[in-house]
């Protein structure tokens, strides 16, 4: 078997990149990003997150791989972030949630949406800096999500990727990361360009 990371890294790339092409990290990047569409993009992570990160929780493997899946979630990074920018808790939990995820129904599966989720927070860094320049905006306050790791964020980084690499054991444990990743950047694409087509509550 070829290196999993490799093959997510290259596999992926295009799924990627079209992800990131959206009109909130366009403004981020021409620094025209208002405080109102950085709370909408928000919303729009916290729609697609949450659902996900119930079916990780739920997972009977992280107890015994000793693995802290509640330290890896972000929801409530989410959940302060939208509170400090002015949603109070039942206008977050009246928000959206996309109903088009991609296929979680296995571990393998699971590890390869964590892959973009968790491969998110190195770029996360350059966005909140991003931001600071434009906006009133503090990983103390209103852009925790951006920042979740702070500090540890490639100590972080390299201690999923061991994990995902020493659970793709077989060549089906590998298509199945990989189909879930390109999944979850090509859904989470669709859902920041048209929620409203693929939500209902």
């Amino acid at each position: 078997m070829s290196d999993i990371l490799t093959q997510l890294k290259e596999r992926t790339a295009p799924q990627h990149r079209r992800a990131e092409q959206n009109k909130y990290t366009s403004a981020m990047l021409d620094h025209t990003i208002s405080l109102e569409q950085y709370r909408e993009y928000l919303a729009l992570f916290y729609g697609y997150i949450l659902p996900l990160e119930r079916v990780f929780e739920a997972r009977p493997e992280w107890e015994d791989l000793r693995f802290d899946i509640s330290a890896r979630t972000k929801h409530r990074l989410l959940e302060a972030d939208l509170h400090a920018l002015g949603l109070d808790a039942r206008a977050v939990d009246n928000l959206p949630h996309c109903q088009s995820l991609p296929d979680v129904s296995s571990f393998p599966r699971i590890l390869g949406c964590m892959y973009v989720l968790e491969g998110s927070t190195l770029g996360g860094q350059m966005l909140t800096k991003l931001l600071m320049k434009d906006l009133p905006v503090s990983p103390d306050t209103n852009a925790r999500y951006f920042n979740s790791y702070g500090a540890d964020v490639r100590e972080r980084w390299a201690e999923f990727r061991e994990l995902l690499t020493a659970q793709a054991r077989t060549g089906e444990d590998e298509r199945e990361m990989l189909a879930s990743a390109g999944q979850t950047f090509d859904r989470l694409r669709d859902w920041i360009e048209a929620p409203n087509g693929t939500v209902s509550r």
